[in-house]
C-alpha cells in the first residue's frame, strides 16, 4: 500500500512539474498568437498598393531602368543605404506587379521573425520560457510602430537591420570562434548598409576591441591576432561607407549644433517615453521624468554591462549582447536627436522610430531578468510588462485610418482622373509633398511624379494594375 500511494505521489508531482514547464510557453505562445494575428491583420486591412512619400524617391533605380545587385545595395537615400530592402524588392516587385503592400508584409514578417529570434535569444542566455516573457512579443510586434507597417513601408529602414540585428547577437553566443567571427562580420557588412543598421558598424568595432583587450589582459587563450584581424575586417567594411558619400539631412530646418545642449537629451528622453505610452499628444512633466528615467536606466544598465566585460570570466556572453543592443539603441537616439530636434519635440514622438528602439527595450528586460531584486523578482518583471503594456495593445486607429483612407482615396481619384493636384484637393491627402520635383537624396533632383505616374500607367503596375483587372 505505501509503495502504491508513493507511485500515486510521484506520478501526481509529475503532473505538476509538467504544468509548471508547460504553463510559460503556453502563455508566451498565445500572446504570440493573439498579438501576431492582429499584427498582420492590420496590415492587410490597411495597407495600400499605392507608393508614399519617401517611396517615389528610393525607388528611382527601377523606374529608370533594370538596375544591377550593386546599384541597389549601395543606393543612397539620405544618410543610409537601402542595402537588403531594395535587393528584396528587384525580386518582390515583378512577381506582384509592384504591389506596395508587399513591402508591408515583408516589414512585417522580418519583425514576426525578429521576436522569434529574441525569445531564442533569452533562453540562451537566461533559460527556459518564463511567464514574463511575454514581455517580448510586447516589445517587438507593438503597434507604436504602425507608421513602418503601413505609413512609408521601406523594408531597409528599420525591420530587416532589427532581424539581422538578432542575427548578429545569436552569432556573438556561437562556440567555434572561427564560424562566430565570419557570421558576425558578414551580418555587420549588411547591416551598415542597410538602412539604420548603419550603426552597428560602430558598435562592432567595439565587440572587437573587447576581444582584443580580453587577449591583451590574458582573460581568454584565444590568440591576439585573430580578434585583431575582425577588428581590421570591421573598419575596412565601414571605410567604404564614407567614400562619395554625400551628407544629405533628412529635414530642411537641419543644424548643429543647437545652442542648448540640454535639448537633444529631452528630445532623447521622448523618443523613449514614445515607445511606451500611446500616442502622446504634448510633451507634459510627466512624460519628461518618465523619458529621463528610461535613458539613465538605459545608459546606466550599459555601463554595468561594459564594467563586467572589463572584468571577464562568467556571463560574458550575456554582458556582451546587452551591450550590443542598448549601444545601437543609445546611438540611433541620438543620432536622430541631433537630426530631428529642429522640428519641435513632439517629433520625438514619431511612430517609425519605435522599430530601432526596440533592442534597447529588450536589453533592459534582459537586465532585469538578470537580477535577484532581493527577493522582488517576479514584482518586478510584472511591473515591467505592465508598463508595456499600454503602447504594445493599444490600436492607433485615429493615425492609422489616415493613412489607410487617405492613400485609397487619393489612388482611386487619380485612376479615375489622372490629375495630381485635383485628387490632392479631393481626397486632402498627397502621396508626395513636392509633386513637381522629387529630390532623390544622394542623387539631387529625379524624375517628378506625373513622369512616374505615367511610366506605372503605361506598363500597368501598382495601382494601375489592380484598376486594370476590375
Amino acid at each position: 500500500m505505501q509503495s502504491e500511494s508513493l507511485d500515486v505521489t510521484e506520478r501526481g508531482g509529475g503532473v505538476r512539474n509538467r504544468r509548471l514547464h508547460l504553463g510559460p510557453g503556453l502563455a508566451v505562445a498565445i500572446v504570440i498568437a493573439a498579438l501576431g494575428s492582429r499584427f498582420f491583420l492590420i496590415i492587410w486591412k490597411y495597407s495600400i498598393n499605392v507608393f508614399f512619400y519617401d517611396q517615389w524617391s528610393y525607388l528611382t533605380p527601377f523606374f529608370r531602368h533594370q538596375p544591377s545587385l550593386a546599384e541597389l545595395f549601395f543606393w543612397q537615400h539620405g544618410e543610409h543605404f537601402e542595402g537588403v530592402g531594395l535587393i528584396a524588392d528587384k525580386f518582390l516587385y515583378p512577381l506582384t506587379h509592384w504591389n506596395a503592400r508587399v513591402d508591408s508584409f515583408l516589414i512585417g514578417a522580418s519583425i514576426f521573425a525578429a521576436m522569434l529570434l529574441a525569445l531564442q535569444l533569452k533562453c540562451k542566455l537566461y533559460g527556459a520560457l518564463s511567464y514574463s516573457d511575454v514581455a517580448i512579443p510586447l516589445i517587438v510586434l507593438t503597434l507604436a510602430q504602425y507608421e513602418a507597417l503601413i505609413g512609408t513601408p521601406n523594408p531597409g529602414y528599420s525591420a530587416l537591420p532589427l532581424l539581422m540585428m538578432m542575427l548578429y547577437c545569436l552569432a556573438l553566443l556561437g562556440r567555434s570562434r572561427l564560424l562566430r567571427y565570419s557570421l558576425v562580420l558578414a551580418l555587420n557588412f549588411l547591416l551598415i548598409y542597410t538602412g539604420l543598421g548603419l550603426f552597428m558598424g560602430v558598435v562592432t568595432l567595439g565587440v572587437f576591441l573587447i576581444e582584443c583587450y580580453w587577449t591583451w589582459r590574458h582573460m581568454t587563450s584565444v590568440p591576439l591576432a585573430q580578434p585583431l584581424t575582425g577588428l581590421l575586417l570591421a573598419a575596412a567594411s565601414l571605410a567604404p561607407f564614407f567614400v562619395h558619400y554625400t551628407f544629405v539631412p533628412g529635414v530642411e530646418c537641419f543644424q548643429i549644433p543647437q545652442h542648448h545642449f540640454l535639448r537633444y537629451a529631452k528630445f532623447t528622453e521622448l523618443m523613449f517615453v514614445g515607445f511606451v505610452v500611446p500616442r502622446p499628444l504634448h510633451v507634459s512633466p510627466a512624460m519628461t521624468v518618465l523619458g529621463g528615467t528610461i535613458l539613465v536606466a538605459v545608459i546606466a544598465v550599459l555601463g554595468w554591462h561594459l564594467l563586467h566585460l572589463l572584468k571577464g570570466g562568467a556571463g560574458s556572453d550575456a554582458h556582451l549582447v546587452g551591450t550590443v543592443l542598448l549601444s545601437y539603441g543609445l546611438l540611433f537616439s541620438v543620432n536622430a536627436s541631433i537630426g530631428r530636434l529642429c522640428l519641435g519635440f513632439s517629433a520625438a514622438f514619431a511612430s517609425r522610430y519605435v522599430t530601432l528602439l526596440i533592442p534597447a527595450f529588450l536589453a533592459l528586460y534582459f537586465y532585469l531578468l538578470s537580477q535577484s531584486w532581493r527577493g522582488k523578482r517576479n514584482f518586478v518583471l510584472g511591473v515591467w510588462v505592465l508598463l508595456l503594456l499600454p503602447a504594445a495593445v493599444r490600436k492607433p486607429w485615429e493615425d492609422i485610418r489616415w493613412y489607410s483612407n487617405g492613400k485609397r482615396d487619393w489612388a482611386s481619384c487619380y485612376v479615375r482622373t489622372e490629375n495630381v493636384p485635383y485628387c490632392d484637393q479631393s481626397a486632402n491627402f498627397w502621396v508626395h509633398p513636392h509633386p513637381e520635383q522629387i529630390v532623390d537624396f544622394g542623387h539631387g533632383p529625379d524624375l517628378n511624379l506625373q513622369q512616374k505616374l505615367d511610366y506605372l500607367k503605361q506598363h500597368r503596375l501598382n495601382l494601375f494594375y489592380e484598376a486594370g483587372s476590375k
